[in-house]
């Protein structure tokens, strides 16, 4: 089996939102923005990029609530669980970002790099050796 011909499964806490991605998602990393922050409720947020077209919800649909941010980016969570599934960046708009986490299908490799780091909280360090990007790595001032 390709990378390619590879199907992965996803679903919310509560298992009624549920999505399919075909082919590998693209990179990971772990994002350390405010949005990210406090829409996870967590240091950071792990997500995938997603070609837009290989990314299917497979049901729940209506259960998704889409909320907006002032940067432009849009994030999708399951109004029933709370659980954050996917944001779209009004730049990208072929991408979707999936949140890492709710990949029901082990994704067998780790994040590439911390980005938005200029943003973290104080109170946590960055020890796993991975890159650091002040915002977009390649977008740095």
């Amino acid at each position: 089996m390709t990378a390619r011909d590879q199907v992965f499964e996803g679903s919310c806490l509560c298992g009624g939102v549920r999505y399919r991605i075909a082919g590998m998602p693209g990179e990971m990393w772990h994002c350390h923005c405010t949005d990210c922050r406090k829409s996870h409720g967590a240091v950071f947020s792990s997500s995938v990029q997603v070609d837009r077209g290989h990314f299917k919800l497979v049901g729940g649909e209506g259960l998704l609530v889409t909320y907006e941010a002032k940067t432009g980016t849009r994030r999708s969570f399951c109004g029933r669980c709370g659980s954050n599934v996917s944001g779209t960046i009004t730049s990208e708009p072929d991408s979707v970002y999936v949140t890492a986490a709710t990949l029901d299908t082990p994704l067998k490799r780790s994040a590439a790099t911390h980005i938005f780091v200029r943003s973290k909280v104080p109170w946590f360090e960055i020890r796993d050796g991975l890159p650091q990007h002040a915002t977009y790595p390649g977008h740095e001032e």
